[in-house]
């Protein structure tokens, strides 16, 4: 050290020191912590209904183990209470309750602790605890977080039919409810998605379940009735998007009443067609005279003589307003005549046209054949002749 005093040569020889130490202190711990006993653990989630695994095993020990305790603690008990016992022999016993819902299916040379929770239910959620005794370092423990899931309950409704009126009032409702976690809830409204509103609420249930519900809001109009949406639901237990379709559904009163006739051909049949909702009721009835023919519902025989003539009238109604439609019949025995004599004529002129074709190509026929018969009778007698001739020739050369 040369000429250095013995204050600084004790001083650098305790700095060497206290390095030297912490170095070892710091190789101890990162030792200790790497190669220390404990137990892991992976947490799990299922949904209701379904088997849950718990796993824990205890790594970086040789120590004789004792018994492996299992404990759980949920909404319903708020404190650690243990419900499985597991002895080194394999041996298995249930507490509390959970019965033959626990299995352990763990592996006891390999120290591993994991059983089956059987069917849970969303009461089963909770933290549990595998704990691992070994002779002689004590227990070892660590706890597992168990999540349960519940698939929502869907449905898209009206509570309540809105009538169409200047107010906006709800025009249906798309919920999902009892589900774990919450739901997502959307719409797709298409040529809607200007004229309407949406808005969702989630709220939470005293059996850790959520409620969703998303209110489509709007002015109700005829226009709107029977228009389609599409309600969207997603859900962690779900792989793919429900769809809901819903045609809204508005209530207004008849609107404008008005008879056609049925029956083309007769005319006798008429029907009173209006638009309504709900569907209205239908009464007839005839100026000054009673009906005298049977009505059925929307629909009137009326018979097409001259004591038909006058003034009907349906009357349609529903809960929300009424309205009227008339017809007035005229029929004229005179012209109905006429009429049939007219379509007699016609008829006739058209038979006695089909007679009078058939005719001529009869006689057109006839007179054909009639001359070609006459020609072949006038050039048959000079074949005939020659023909005679030449073997007349042949004979006297013989």
């Amino acid at each position: 050290l040369g000429s250095a005093s013995p204050q600084f040569v004790l001083y650098s020889y305790t700095v060497e020191c206290t390095v030297a130490k912490l170095h070892f202190l710091y190789s101890y711990f990162l030792f200790f912590f790497l190669t220390a006993i404990r137990v892991i653990g992976q947490s799990a989630t299922v949904t209701v209904g379904q088997d849950a695994t718990l796993f824990c095993q205890l790594v970086e020990t040789n120590e004789r183990l004792t018994r492996i305790t299992w404990q759980k603690r949920t909404r319903e008990i708020l404190t650690n209470k243990n419900f499985f016992y597991i002895t080194p022999e394999g041996k298995t016993e249930s507490v509390n309750g959970l019965g033959d819902r626990t299995e352990f299916i763990g592996d006891i040379k390999e120290i591993i602790g994991t059983i089956l929770l059987r069917k849970v239910t969303l009461l089963d959620e909770g933290i549990y605890t595998c704990i691992f005794n070994v002779f002689p370092s004590g227990p070892f423990e660590t706890e597992i977080h168990l999540n349960i899931q519940v698939a929502p309950v869907v449905d898209v409704t009206t509570d309540v039919i809105p009538v169409a009126g200047g107010s906006e009032v709800i025009l249906a409702t798309c919920t999902a409810v009892k589900a774990r976690p919450a739901a997502d809830v959307s719409w797709r409204l298409g040529a809607l998605s200007t004229s309407v509103k949406v808005q969702t609420n989630i709220s939470a249930d005293p059996d850790g379940t959520f409620a969703v519900k998303s209110f489509l809001t709007g002015v109700a109009s005829k226009d709107l009735n029977q228009q389609k949406v599409q309600c969207l639901v997603n859900h962690t237990t779900w792989k793919e998007e429900l769809i809901l379709d819903y045609a809204l559904i508005i209530h207004y009163p008849p609107q404008v009443v008005y008879i056609i006739s049925v029956n083309v051909v007769t005319s006798e049949e008429f029907q009173c067609v209006v638009d309504a909702n709900p569907r209205p009721t239908f009464t007839w009835s005839r100026e000054n005279k009673a009906l005298s023919r049977h009505v059925d519902a929307d629909r009137l025989i009326i018979p097409l003589t001259s004591d038909s003539n006058g003034l009907y009238l349906c009357n349609v109604s529903n809960q929300y307003g009424n309205g009227t439609g008339t017809l007035y019949m005229q029929v004229s025995r005179e012209s109905t005549t006429v009429c049939w004599v007219l379509f007699s004529f016609l008829l006739l002129g058209f038979i006695a046209t089909c007679l009078l074709e058939w005719k001529f190509n009869v006689f057109e026929r006839l007179r054909t054949f009639l001359s070609e018969l006459r020609n072949r009778t006038r050039h048959d007698p000079v074949s005939t002749g020659s023909s005679m001739s030449h073997s007349r020739s042949r004979s006297q050369d013989h």
